[in-house]
């Protein structure tokens, strides 16, 4: 199961966990545009529960994307290449 981790970080610090990309970069994004956060990242990882051990993880895949403010915008920019504006 894949799943989105996203966390905003600047004045305060705000984590969580989505079903879908979308979700995830909105709920990041609006830490940012509400100026409780400076940057985001959101990261795709695969959820496998049971396997190694009895805890559930998250593996990271290293899919995802970085977040910036940019005047009264957020700035997306592919996690492997933030020089790529993702939107």
């Amino acid at each position: 199961m894949i799943v989105w981790l996203w966390e905003a970080s600047g004045p305060g610090t705000f984590r969580g966990i989505t079903g879908d990309d979308r979700a995830a970069r909105r709920a990041a994004g609006q830490c940012i545009t509400s100026g409780a956060a400076d940057t985001a990242t959101v990261e795709a990882a695969s959820l496998t529960i049971g396997v190694y051990s009895l805890a559930d993880c998250y593996h990271r895949t290293g899919t995802g994307w970085t977040a910036r403010r940019s005047g009264s915008r957020v700035r997306w920019a592919d996690l492997n290449d933030p020089a790529q504006v993702a939107s």
